[in-house]
């Protein structure tokens, strides 16, 4: 029996991939490439981010005045655990909780801020509603870390900036004095300014 051009052509099981390898192969490129892309933006947050806690960590600890020479330590640290390039930007700053002497109100109080490819702050205006409440005479150090990353394949993403915050507290000093800072002292050596050291200091990130 001889059937019709129609009934032919729908019970015919040949065929060519061609048409379908032309459709899927760049799909299934792009999808692979955007793979890597992606893992590699979050791989770089996440490095970013825990080279920023381990610059807080580290700082927490330190008893003695802290100078530019200590600061750009750490920045050259920080791009090695990065694995960022010199460009990044790095800025220490240290908050204190105060208690005005004619109202008695809480406030917060720039006490230094400095910072390597970045200027330092002048105010808190920027950051204080990042800032969790503490104690009248409590400082607080607050880390912030910004990378560079490009993507190494044009997928839609464009350049980003990394932006890391962390928080800590001193551990072993009341205090983190910038060398210059007026009536900031260090305390003598054995001096504790914390009441344990089992475990990460307090820390936070964006």
């Amino acid at each position: 029996m001889k059937l019709n051009p129609i009934t032919r052509f729908a019970r015919s099981e040949q065929g060519s991939l061609s048409i379908e390898a032309v459709l899927v192969v760049p799909i299934l490129a792009w999808a692979i490439v955007a793979t890597f892309v992606f893992f590699d933006a979050f791989k770089t947050q996440y490095i970013s981010q825990r080279a920023t806690y381990t610059v807080a960590d580290m700082l927490s600890r330190e008893e003695a005045a802290v100078d530019a020479d200590y600061l750009a330590a750490l920045h050259e640290m920080y791009n090695y655990l990065a694995n960022g390039e010199g460009d990044n930007t790095l800025r220490v700053t240290v908050v204190e909780r105060k208690s005005d002497e004619v109202t008695g109100l809480p406030y917060l109080d720039l006490v230094w801020s400095e910072g390597v490819n970045v200027a330092e702050y002048v105010n808190l205006s920027v950051i204080e509603d990042r800032i969790p409440g503490i104690s009248v005479g409590e400082q607080l150090i607050v880390v912030e870390t910004e990378q560079d990353w490009s993507p190494a394949f044009g997928v839609g993403l464009a350049d980003y900036k990394f932006y890391e915050i962390a928080l800590a507290r001193p551990r072993f000093a009341p205090k983190l004095c910038w060398e210059t800072t007026a009536g900031c002292t260090t305390p003598s050596s054995g001096t504790s300014g914390s009441t344990s050291d089992d475990g990460d200091p307090s820390l936070s990130g964006s």
